[in-house]
């Protein structure tokens, strides 16, 4: 991809993020990339529509990120980015404070699920998984379609299932699971991360929209693993 394309569908991907709504080409020629002509931009989004990079919802005269543009933009374009220091205190006080660990995680759990808005699940083993935050995720925009929620219950229903199909790559720090990849459904973004506990191994999952922050969320996982490995 030529370097003026990949700053394009960062900023496609970036406000679409920030905003849940199409983007178009206008847009960002007014606010991201003043030295480019508007028409100059529409042809380059054209040719990012062309490559399966971004799609037009339904009538709608913006673009939005694909699957392909999602997973592009996290491996190519995203920039790392580490957890405020208020937030890392705020969790790790958690954990200190907690008597027991297992009851420790759990509330570090619903703490990251209120603070980055999205559900988070902990799996000590595949037929205990705790899970929080779930109303975050119906709140978003994507799912305010009933068969969308219906599906994802359906999914919850069935949590130790799911969980046995989610295989974090262990050599990496964090593995991201994206729309056909993610059990829990074509909409969804998973951010997964292994720990150790009991001498086993458990897991970490921040669940959302596809359109989630990923900057921030990895942030939010890789942090958690460390905090809980020490």
């Amino acid at each position: 991809m030529e370097s003026r394309q990949s700053k394009l569908l960062q900023h496609i991907v970036e406000e679409y993020i920030a905003t849940a709504q199409p983007v178009g080409s206008s847009l960002i020629a007014e606010k991201y990339m003043k030295d480019i002509s508007s028409p100059t931009v529409r042809n380059e989004m054209q040719e990012l529509e062309r490559l399966g990079y971004i799609r037009a919802p339904h009538t709608s005269a913006g673009r939005i990120p694909t699957e392909k543009g999602y997973r592009f933009y996290i491996e190519n374009i995203l920039a790392n980015k580490e957890l405020s220091v208020k937030r890392q205190d705020a969790l790790s006080e958690i954990i200190k404070t907690s008597d027991e660990f297992e009851e420790g995680i759990k509330f570090l759990a619903k703490k990251t699920a209120e603070l980055a808005n999205e559900a988070v699940l902990i799996a000590f083993s595949p037929n205990n998984v705790y899970h929080t935050g779930l109303a975050n995720v119906f709140s978003k925009p994507e799912f305010m379609s009933h068969d969308l929620v219906l599906s994802l219950l359906q999914v919850f229903d069935h949590l130790d299932e799911t969980m046995a199909q989610v295989h974090p790559d262990s050599n990496d720090e964090v593995s991201i699971l994206l729309g056909s990849e993610n059990p829990f459904g074509d909409e969804c973004g998973s951010i997964v991360a292994t720990f150790e506990f009991n001498h086993q191994r458990a897991m970490i999952s921040i669940l959302g929209p596809m359109r989630m922050d990923y900057a921030e969320n990895i942030a939010y996982v890789k942090f958690i693993k460390r905090l809980l490995e020490k």
